[in-house]
């Protein structure tokens, strides 16, 4: 009886390794046969295709890298994986998962890795060279520090971080004295008790934004709209962010999100020139219908849009930005007449022309500071 139980044993052991390899053979032949995917709606970002292989390319540029990422993106059930992993290291304690911290309070935060000294500098001469062309223009730059900086007190314990102040000062250092150098991080660390960053994505709250609008108000004598003119709406209270796709992490609670609704209705033209198209609201309610709940804000990004207002004044702004002065615009409205917004992450055209054809009278370039660090379309201010 023993002998046949111990033999059933050996038998299965055999049998294991096999069954092994089989799983991954199939997983395998899946891979190949399966289509790409080209978007994670999961992660809300574009998915890494099929690198084009050629003996150049294997010789001469980072293909096995790319391909590494691309493998990575199209796994077989990919999210499936993804989230028993981060489910696993989660409950056995560990604080970081895909570049993510887990923090107190449900917080996720993305690391701000270290910039490279020298793309600084040459973002710096972009910069510089196009403030030199617009010099009797009014130009400001906003980089706005993320919730590393501001919320750190959230951070795992001995969670290293590059301080992003210290990269936001250091680059204003390098830009003429008459640009307006707008410093954003005092207002928000003074408000970092209040909801001003998402929990889950990695912008701002619109409530971040309003204090950041309150900033650059006073650094250019202009008179903001106080809180009591607003009517402040909760739109959607189920929405999950970019850090929530990427990390993996589940059991946590959703965002919610709100906007700014001045109490005398403010009338609006906003045209999407690229896509041919107009719209009388800064704000896409079909969107927290979808995924990326954030595009709420001016429809999501594009390379370009036209927005006029009722105000009477005669200054016309030109934006150039990332995702984060999305929910930043609607505050300017009553401020200039025309607001120019350009995303040179998808804008292809000469901006010296831009300005020149719009009447521009300011400027404001405004991003976050991870975007800001590690996206190099800022240098196609000068062409």
């Amino acid at each position: 009886m023993n002998f046949k139980k111990k033999s059933f044993n050996n038998d299965q052991n055999k049998f294991l390794p096999i069954i092994f390899l089989l799983f991954i053979f199939i997983i395998f032949i899946i891979n190949i046969i399966s289509k790409d995917k080209t978007f994670s709606s999961e992660e809300n970002r574009t998915l890494n295709t099929r690198p084009k292989f050629s003996m150049e390319n294997l010789m001469h540029s980072d293909y096995t890298k790319k391909y590494e990422s691309y493998v990575s993106d199209q796994f077989f059930l990919r999210n499936f994986w993804v989230n028993i992993k981060s489910s696993v290291e989660r409950f056995s304690g560990k604080k970081e998962n895909n570049d993510i911290y887990i923090c107190s309070d449900d917080y996720l935060i993305d690391k701000f890795k270290k910039p490279n000294k020298e793309n600084a500098l040459e973002k710096s001469k972009a910069i510089k060279s196009f403030y030199e062309k617009n010099k009797d223009l009014t130009n400001s730059i906003m980089i706005i520090p993320t919730k590393i900086k501001v919320l750190k007190d959230k951070l795992p314990a001995f969670a290293p971080s590059y301080d992003e102040l210290n990269y936001i000062n250091n680059f204003y250092s390098y830009l003429p004295n008459n640009v307006n150098k707008i410093n954003a991080f005092n207002i928000l660390n003074q408000n970092k008790d209040k909801y001003i960053y998402y929990k889950t994505d990695h912008h701002w709250t619109t409530e971040g934004a309003y204090y950041a609008y309150l900033e650059f108000c006073k650094k250019l004598n202009i008179t903001p709209k106080l809180k009591n003119q607003y009517n402040i709406e909760e739109v959607s209270n189920n929405f999950y962010g970019t850090l929530y796709s990427k990390s993996g992490i589940k059991n946590i609670s959703p965002d919610r999100i709100s906007v700014f609704l001045p109490k005398n209705e403010e009338n609006l033209i906003v045209n999407y020139i690229e896509e041919k198209k107009k719209g009388v609201s800064l704000y896409s309610a079909h969107k927290l219908n979808t995924k990326d709940k954030y595009s709420l804000f001016t429809d999501g990004n594009h390379p370009i849009l036209k927005i006029e207002t009722e105000s009477l004044s005669n200054k016309k702004l030109l934006i150039i930005k990332d995702s984060y002065a999305n929910s930043f615009i609607p505050f300017l409205t009553s401020h200039y007449s025309d607001i120019v917004v350009v995303d040179l992450r998808y804008y292809n055209d000469n901006i010296q022309s831009l300005i020149e054809d719009n009447g521009i009278t300011d400027t404001l370039i405004l991003y976050n500071t991870s975007t800001f660090s590690e996206d190099d379309s800022i240098l196609n201010l000068v062409q």
